[in-house]
């Protein structure tokens, strides 16, 4: 089933022309891809407008028993990152994961990043235990 996944995945990316055939997020201009993890969790992330923010939005939530999301991701030459659970008890969640920091409503975005992963781990209710992976191109 994961191979099913996986081909899927590559297929849609292939035909949607991304420069790369690994599992990049689309452009801005591309929409969001959605990918179902497992038979339980399905998440789409897509960058945000501006280019300064990525957001998450995350489906059938009813399937599991937890989620983690963390953004890794170099600027400068400093590693940087965001990252959060969901204790939902709704069927979907959205996460905003800023390139930056914000304080008293004044945000410093970073510059120069590089190397942007997105990992998404989740449990399901039946109790397996799911980990994936995205390289996320700026």
């Amino acid at each position: 089933m994961k191979r099913g996944i996986v081909f899927s995945l590559l297929l849609f990316l292939f035909m949607a022309h991304t420069a790369d055939a690994g599992k990049l997020l689309p452009q801005a201009k591309k929409g969001a891809v959605k990918t179902s993890l497992g038979s339980a969790l399905a998440v789409s992330p897509k960058l945000r407008g501006d280019r300064k923010a990525l957001n998450v939005y995350f489906n059938n939530l009813q399937n599991t028993q937890s989620v983690s999301y963390t953004l890794y991701y170099a600027t400068n030459g400093q590693q940087e990152g965001a990252g959060g659970t969901i204790s939902s008890s709704n069927n979907s969640a959205t996460r905003e994961l800023l390139f930056g920091t914000c304080s008293k409503n004044v945000c410093r975005y970073h510059t120069n990043i590089t190397d942007m992963k997105l990992e998404i781990t989740y449990t399901t209710t039946s109790g397996k235990k799911f980990l994936k992976r995205y390289r996320v191109k700026i």
